[in-house]
């Protein structure tokens, strides 16, 4: 927009002032709104006042339905993960064995989540730091040394391009100090898993995850 002297300006205000306390002056003048031509905002050509508008308004729908649209997607996806993670606890609470538990997390986190790869690596005193913050995000937001620290338990398969890795607190449901173990979850979808994603489920989801390994007492108390 161009700049305009403060002379120009206040008396636009004036003008503007006036209109809006004079509400029937377009009543009065109704074929001025066919003659007011104002700059179209997608286009290098005029408009009349009425056309400006209905493009306002279009571009305003537009956006509500591409919202509406991304409500309804996510909605959908998160009750057919909430309808998965009820599933996948029902599997958890009938495992009695080590492989059983094992499997049941593997496996039904790998279908509830949809993605290639749910691993759990053995307890690790460095994985401490995941209990309370995992990590998550995409191949390009993991910091090298994260990735180097996991790498150092896992394969890290060159087509993962988004993971979480949540630290289960192994042992504190039967109140002994553990090295924590740590559930890795890996996508080729680079938008499964963000940076921004809230922990809130993956903390309970680690938290379920340990209670079932500490009932089977899966992993001996380590110094790890």
């Amino acid at each position: 927009m161009s700049a305009i002297d403060p002379k120009q300006a206040e008396q636009e205000e004036l003008v503007a002032e006036w209109l809006r306390a004079t509400p029937g002056f377009f009543e009065r003048y109704a074929n001025l709104l066919n003659e007011i031509r104002l700059k179209h905002p997608h286009e290098d050509r005029a408009i009349s006042l009425q056309e400006r508008q209905m493009t306002l308004l279009r571009t305003q729908n537009q956006e509500l339905n591409r919202r509406l649209s991304e409500m309804l997607h996510f909605g959908s996806r998160n009750d057919k993960t909430q309808q998965g993670l009820v599933a996948w606890l029902l599997q958890l609470m009938r495992a009695n064995t080590k492989v059983d538990v094992e499997s049941a997390v593997t496996t039904g986190l790998a279908e509830v989540f949809e993605v290639e790869s749910a691993q759990l690596l053995a307890p690790n005193s460095a994985f401490g730091p995941w209990i309370d913050t995992p990590l998550c995000g995409s191949a390009k937001e993991l910091t090298s040394a994260s990735v180097d620290l996991l790498a150092t338990q896992v394969h890290i398969d060159p087509e993962w391009q988004s993971m979480v890795a949540i630290g289960l607190p192994i042992g504190r449901s039967i109140g002994v100090v553990q090295s924590p173990a740590v559930l890795l979850l890996a996508s080729k979808d680079e938008s499964r898993f963000t940076a921004d994603m809230g922990a809130f489920y993956l903390r309970q989801i680690a938290e379920l995850t340990a209670a079932a390994l500490d009932r089977i007492q899966a992993y001996e108390p380590s110094a790890s």
